[in-house]
């Protein structure tokens, strides 16, 4: 399903902020979006992915777990704005509930609920000296997060 609804938004922050760094997007088969200062793929082999997930100075994302966990596994930080039932980007709301069980657990992961958050949250992300501390990222005792974390083997990565 496509998610223009991201790929809008930041296309709206990169045009505000004047960003000037490379921007590669993967937007899937079914996405018209194009721009004409981000470099944008329908689909990516693995490798080629990998390639400019490992080049990026930092993510932006649905907030799939694939997404969320590659971003941890390669230290990444990331941005997230999870789709939503109600704008008919999914068939429920489990991304939702994944940013809510993520958010604070993890201090290079923003989960962002609104444009305002996740411009906010991208400044920072591009901002060399802030901390890893992302906009919106309080500090909570997230028990079914932990739990994910652990399940996953990733509970040795603490906030």
């Amino acid at each position: 399903m496509p998610f223009d609804r991201l790929l809008e938004t930041f296309a709206e922050w990169h045009d505000s902020r004047g960003y000037e760094g490379e921007v590669v997007a993967q937007v899937g088969e079914s996405s018209e979006f194009t721009h004409p200062d981000m470099n944008v793929f329908k689909t990516l082999s693995s490798d080629e992915y990998y390639k400019w997930f490992c080049q990026a100075q930092g993510i932006f994302s649905h907030a799939g777990m694939g997404s969320i966990l590659s971003c941890l596994d390669h230290g990444k930080r990331g941005v997230f704005l999870p789709r939503q039932y109600a704008l008919a980007e999914h068939r429920n709301d489990h991304q939702l509930d994944t940013a809510k069980a993520f958010t604070g657990r993890f201090p290079i992961l923003s989960f962002c609920s609104d444009k305002q958050a996740f411009f906010t949250a991208l400044d920072e992300l591009i901002n060399p000296n802030a901390a890893y501390q992302l906009p919106g990222q309080e500090s909570q005792d997230n028990e079914l997060g932990r739990h994910i974390a652990e399940h996953l083997g990733i509970k040795g990565r603490k906030p």
